[in-house]
């Protein structure tokens, strides 16, 4: 395997199996994601859940805020849609009845994540350089927005 940042070979787990396959799996829905409301409920039911697939690698996946928030952006990305901002805004474990059954349909089945211990099955994102606006004396861009927001509201 090749080796990755630090030299380090990648290690592939059955989770990272599994995410390819979930991603495999939801292309196809992509045309979906256009309507922001099922982008949000399969942002919520694809994170703090335990996803298998029958017939699939062994195991499950729960995939973290961030990159639950990740792969429905770049799903909705592939159809000229700007991304949403999804992370940590709520409902995050909750599978709606529709996206239940459109994973049901294609073999996935969802159960609650036990956040109480820990799980090598998380998927996270690796961990991001900080903004490029850091240390130039720049605000970040959400910062900048919230500012010009709440100087609007005033």
């Amino acid at each position: 395997m090749p080796p990755r940042h630090g030299g380090k070979p990648e290690r592939v787990t059955d989770a990272d199996d599994l995410e390819r396959e979930l991603v495999r799996d939801l292309f196809p829905l992509r045309h979906r994601l256009r309507d922001d409301w099922f982008a949000k409920e399969l942002y919520q039911g694809l994170s703090n859940t335990a996803w298998r697939k029958a017939g699939g690698p062994d195991g499950h996946l729960s995939l973290s805020w961030s990159r639950a928030e990740r792969i429905v952006n770049e799903l909705r990305e592939r159809e000229g849609d700007p991304p949403l901002d999804l992370a940590q805004t709520g409902g995050e474990g909750e599978v709606s009845d529709t996206v239940g059954e459109e994973l049901g349909g294609l073999g996935w089945s969802a159960a609650p994540l036990d956040t109480g211990r820990h799980d090598d099955a998380h998927v996270d994102d690796p961990e991001d350089p900080p903004p490029a606006s850091a240390g130039s004396g720049e605000p970040p861009d959400w910062e900048r927005r919230a500012h010009e927001e709440a100087d609007r509201r005033q």
